[in-house]
C-alpha cells in the first residue's frame, strides 16, 4: 500500500472552536466612538452619492428633452 491511501483524521468541531474562540481574543475592536465615527462618514458619503447621481440624472433628462 502507498502512503497516499492512508486518511488523516480531520480535526473535530470542538478543536475548530478553541482556534476560533482564541483567534477572536487576538482582534482589536473599535471603540463606540470610533463606531459611531464610521456611521457617521459612510451615511454622508451615501448622500453625497445620491445627490451627486440625482444632479446627473437632472442634467442628462434636461439635455435628452432637448433632443427630443
Amino acid at each position: 500500500m502507498s502512503s497516499s491511501n492512508v486518511k488523516e483524521k480531520k480535526p473535530g468541531a470542538g478543536k475548530f472552536f478553541k482556534s476560533v474562540r482564541s483567534e477572536i481574543k487576538k482582534v482589536t475592536w473599535p471603540t463606540r466612538k470610533d463606531v459611531w465615527n464610521y456611521t457617521v462618514v459612510v451615511l454622508v458619503m451615501v448622500l453625497i452619492s445620491a445627490v451627486t447621481i440625482g444632479v446627473l440624472d437632472t442634467i442628462f433628462k434636461f439635455f435628452f428633452n432637448l433632443l427630443a
